[in-house]
């Protein structure tokens, strides 16, 4: 994992993840740990990760991410990680949430659970791949609720993804997890493009 191309936006509070939220949602943490290249070796390890089933990269990946997280001097410790949820007609599709295995790498580093039936994605969105900043946000706007939140009171939730781009699911995640009284929320992708 040492020779792919990192952000180093640990670094900096004011990074380009952190801005994709600013007047929205305030958040803790906002970062990436790696640098998206179109035929980079991000992107390959990713397909492996999404489309080939190979879990493992996810969570060796989701390490790493972790390492970057903990580098930042944040106040509270992470308490829970919460992978962006599937739909299930999507997750029956691929058989697995690639996210999931990001989140478990991830806490392993940060020593915190994870839980994946908190937030859970109740609308099915087409793919946002080939949309606009406007059509993705109004893609993914109602798709996700909360289940048992109030054990989550005053916690400090880290919500993982692999891939942002307009970071319109992940602010869409945001504004659902804020709805839990005294929550704290931070955002960490493998990478961004």
């Amino acid at each position: 994992m040492i020779d792919i191309p990192r952000s180093f936006y640990y670094q900096d509070i004011e990074n380009p993840i952190a801005k994709l939220f600013w007047g929205k949602i305030k958040l803790e943490i906002a970062l990436s740990a790696f640098t998206f290249v179109k035929k980079g070796k991000v992107q390959r390890l990713m397909h492996e990760l999404k489309y080939k089933g190979n879990t493992k990269v996810g969570e060796l990946m989701g390490i790493e991410l972790g390492k970057e997280i903990d580098k930042v001097e944040i106040r509270d410790k992470v308490d829970v990680v919460i992978p962006v949820p599937l739909h299930k007609k999507k997750l029956k599709q691929r058989g697995y949430n690639q996210s999931a295995f990001i989140a478990i790498g991830v806490a392993k580093v940060l020593a915190c659970e994870i839980n994946t039936t908190l937030l859970k994605r109740v609308e099915l969105s087409d793919s946002q791949t080939k949309k606009s900043k406007y059509e993705r946000w109004e893609n993914v706007g109602s798709a996700f609720i909360l289940t048992d939140a109030d054990q989550y009171k005053g916690k400090h939730i880290l919500l993982v993804d692999d891939v942002v781009t307009t970071g319109a699911t992940l602010e869409a995640c945001c504004k659902k997890l804020k709805e839990i009284k005294g929550v704290k929320i931070s955002v960490g992708t493998l990478a961004s493009a």
